[in-house]
């Protein structure tokens, strides 16, 4: 079907005009409507006389009837689901309408669609409602008019015919209808109550059609014989702005229903008289075939009836099945699309309903081809749990559940245990403590370690140029009494050089403080001590947070090096509400990550001033909750999540800890080489020689890079893989530099191996999986929510675009001057001109010229 879009620019609307005309009076046009006029009236008279039999025998014998169902049969045969019907008298029925099928139509009430994309994925300015614009314009369908020529003689001799703001008349292709396009008027209402409204007018209520009420709906071209009336001009170029903006909302939303209580009442009228007219005894065709329900269907059916109730709103319903209902039917039935619609007329709100024959039907088929649905969503998911419907494999990921059934724990336990005589501190770190904290610990202690040894650096391939520091964010999620008092061990461990430093510091600070209050507001002051602390809870002042972070720098290699802070907190859960806490550092935070720059500069004189690199690793841990406050569907985009190692702490395993009076000697021995390790890590400086390990997680990154392009590139997934190398280098290497650290002190450098890499495997495989865990459906919703919302912005070709892209793709000048509007040759010039400087076409011979693009880019 050729669909004629109106209100496009000038000089195109004078080709369209003289296209629609062509196709009014061309012969071919003129044959086909006679054909399916005298076809149709013919199976009229037929079914009146009982003699459908004789009428379908001679139909079935016609060389165009042959022609057409060798085509159909074809067609049927590349089909998922067959089409033609099977018996003769419905194959004729269906050649019938197949013809009015084929003419070329018009959409007078849309100005313009935006691109969307249809079943297939396929971008283009698809008729559909939801993406259409209003032009201004409304349509009485008159059905079954009796003497339509008549009736539009007595309205073009009406006085207030030139008043009624009357566009186009004409009678239908079938001959028993009458359209009228005509200016739609705010007052009125929306394009429904116009149409009704214009229908009392004119005298042809009682025939008005209610099934053109969706903005998006065709007309079919009438012969040029059969058109009344009609004003070229408004037909293409009228456009009402205000009545757009105050109804065109409403219909992109799916509402098309009458909204004055006079047409809703009419409305509700004729949906009675036409269930009292076909009874309520349910008609099943021959196609169909019984459905059995299982219990579980049954039960199923049922929630779904309390979830929605006995009715919806009138103009909810379509969008309604068409956006949830179908999908949800669609994927609990895997993709049957029979026994989705069998169990679609099951429910209350449906049958209320009482849609168009066919319209169930058409949209859970598209939904079963579409498979938009990859997994349960929640709303579904509960009603499932609420029928007692057990998922089965298709159980989705909850967060709620034990992580250790969906994440490979015991496999990295496995590992890690076989690490214990391989990388010095990894035994002494684990396994004081459950097993299911060895992953969180593995992390956290890394980071510990790598805070102590902050003074060193390597080149990573994504800044070549700049040191790239031993950076880390590590969460720690688990449920109240999951260990995670386990990091106060490590703190007062592995971070005992920095907290003695703090010590010293606070203690000097404090004094100054005592000192300075005793001389009162007229003594000098004594200068405040140049020591610095670097361990901050979230008790503490950003004022003395940033003069630490300013301060605390090192000469390395030649270079000026800011120092590390460090925030450790078991108890994150209380500490995120303090005041001039969390949320004002929260921008630091994502800085710490690459160590970007911030600057400080206020006017008071306690506060320092000035520009620096914020280095600050955090190591907290905290209750899913509280995950949920700092990272969900608002906050996803800030790439926070990204930038962390959100490790699962597993559930509680009920096995009672061992009943000890005291330490036991070999706990004591391994917290005592803890603080050693932490101590000599403190004194390290200068490059880590682990390029290798930079290499190695450079071809992992590739790997899975290709994996998620192979994944019709999965930009959710892809973001997740990109800053997971960060970890498998900042994890493994504070474990590597001290198994490799007598061979560093002997020769000045170490080579990475074999035992390093796995390490560096098993920390990429853990950071991945827990980013997949915890964020992957986050960024797959905000992709997907952009693109929705980017197929939704309204987008207008210029007059000038439109030209360039009627053009042939090699046109003359003449062609050119013709299809832009100019008066003559010379007036194109300078079009050609432009034309050729912007790459757009390029001349091939005198007077001739090819395109090199399809079409002109939008500004």
């Amino acid at each position: 079907m050729i669909v004629f879009q109106p209100n496009i620019n000038q000089p195109t609307q004078e080709l369209v005009a003289e296209a629609l005309k062509t196709m009014m009076e061309h012969p071919a046009n003129n044959e086909l409507i006679d054909s399916y006029r005298d076809n149709k009236r013919r199976m009229a008279m037929a079914e009146a006389h009982q003699a459908v039999e004789e009428f379908v025998k001679e139909a079935v014998a016609t060389d165009d009837y042959k022609r057409w169902l060798a085509a159909e049969l074809k067609k049927d045969e590349r089909r998922a689901k067959k089409q033609i019907p099977g018996s003769d008298k419905d194959r004729v029925k269906l050649y019938i309408t197949q013809k009015k099928s084929s003419l070329p139509a018009i959409i007078p009430t849309i100005t313009h669609f935006v691109e969307s994309k249809d079943r297939w994925g396929r971008t283009a300015l698809w008729r559909i409602q939801k993406y259409g614009y209003l032009s201004g314009l409304a349509v009485v369908d008159g059905d079954h008019v009796p003497n339509p020529e008549e009736c539009i003689a007595e309205w073009l001799q009406r006085e207030d015919f030139n008043n009624l703001g009357i566009v186009c008349v004409f009678i239908t292709p079938s001959g028993e209808g009458v359209k009228v396009i005509f200016k739609a008027r705010e007052e009125w209402g929306n394009l429904q109550d116009n149409a009704y409204q214009m229908a009392e007018k004119l005298g042809i209520l009682d025939y008005a059609d209610g099934q053109t009420k969706n903005s998006d709906h065709a007309h079919f071209i009438p012969k040029m014989s059969d058109v009344k009336y009609i004003d070229w001009d408004a037909l293409l170029t009228y456009e009402n702005q205000a009545y757009e903006q105050k109804y065109g909302e409403a219909y992109r939303r799916g509402e098309s229903e009458p909204t004055q209580p006079r047409w809703q009442e009419l409305e509700r009228q004729r949906k009675e008289s036409r269930k009292c007219t076909t009874g309520s005894v349910p008609v099943c065709t021959q196609a169909e075939t019984p459905v059995e329900f299982s219990q579980e269907d049954e039960a199923f059916i049922k929630v779904l009836n309390e979830y929605y109730g006995p009715s919806l709103p009138p103009h909810t319903k379509h969008d309604r099945m068409q956006t949830e209902t179908s999908h949800w039917l669609c994927y609990y039935n895997d993709n049957d699309a029979q026994k989705a619609i069998a169990m679609a007329k099951r429910l209350d709100w449906v049958k209320e309903w009482n849609p168009v024959p066919g319209e169930v039907e058409d949209l859970c088929q598209s939904a079963a081809k579409k498979k938009l649905l990859t997994r349960y969503p929640k709303a579904l998911k509960e009603l499932m749990d609420k029928a007692g419907i057990n998922l089965g494999q298709f159980a989705v990921a909850d967060k709620n559940i034990n992580p250790q059934s969906v994440l490979p724990f015991d496999r990295w336990c496995d590992q890690i245990e076989s690490f214990f005589d391989v990388f010095p501190c990894l035994r002494e770190v684990c396994e004081p403590h459950p097993r299911r904290l060895w992953p969180f610990l593995l992390f956290a202690s890394a980071a510990m370690m790598g805070t102590c040894m902050d003074l060193t650096y390597y080149y990573f391939y994504a800044s070549e140029s700049e040191r790239t520091r031993l950076n880390y964010i590590i969460w720690g999620v688990g449920d109240p009494t999951s260990g995670k008092h386990s990091l106060e061990r490590l703190m007062n461990l592995l971070l005992a050089p920095i907290i003695a430093e703090g010590e010293i510091a606070d203690e000097s600070t404090n004094t100054w403080k005592e000192s300075t209050d005793a001389k009162g507001a007229n003594k000098e002051k004594d200068i405040r001590p140049a020591i610095y602390n670097r361990m901050f809870g979230y008790r503490s002042s950003n004022s003395e947070f940033i003069r630490s972070m300013i301060n605390s720098k090192e000469e390395v290699d030649g270079e000026m090096m800011g120092r590390h802070m460090v925030t450790v907190s078991s108890e994150k859960d209380l500490e995120i509400g303090k005041a001039g806490s969390w949320i004002s550092r929260s921008n630091m935070l994502l800085l710490s990550f690459h160590g970007e720059y911030d600057d400080q500069h206020y006017s008071n004189k306690q506060s320092v001033s000035g520009r620096y690199r914020v280095f600050w690793n955090l190591v907290e841990t905290f209750t899913p909750p509280t995950l949920a406050k700092l990272v969900n569907e608002r906050s996803v985009n800030s790439g926070l999540d990204t930038r962390t190692a959100t490790i699962p702490m597993g559930e509680d395993d009920f096995k009672m800890m061992p009943l000890r009076r005291k330490e036991d000697s070999k706990t004591a021995e391994y917290n005592e080489t803890l603080k050693q390790w932490a101590y000599r890590l403190d004194q390290r400086r200068g490059e880590l020689p682990i390029w290798p390990l930079v290499e190695h997680v450079h071809q992992w990154c590739d790997d899975r890079r290709a994996i998620a392009e192979f994944n019709d590139k999965d930009k959710a997934d892809w973001l997740l893989i990109k800053r997971v190398p960060y970890y498998g280098i900042s994890i493994s290497a504070p474990y590597s530099d001290m198994r490799h650290w007598e061979e560093r002190e002997q020769t000045g450098t170490y080579t990475i191996d074999a035992q390093d890499l796995a390490l560096c495997d098993l920390v990429l495989d853990i950071q991945y999986r827990t980013q997949h865990y915890w964020y992957y459906e986050l960024h797959r919703q905000y992709y997907e929510n952009q693109l929705r919302d980017a197929a939704q912005q309204r987008r207008r070709t210029s007059k000038f675009q439109e030209c360039f892209r009627l053009l042939p793709d090699e046109f003359t000048t003449e062609q050119l001057s013709k299809t832009f509007g100019y008066a003559n040759n010379r007036s194109a010039q300078k079009t050609m001109q432009r034309l050729e400087a912007d790459k757009a076409i390029e001349r091939t011979m005198r007077g001739h010229y090819k395109k090199l693009v399809s079409e002109l880019p939008i500004i």
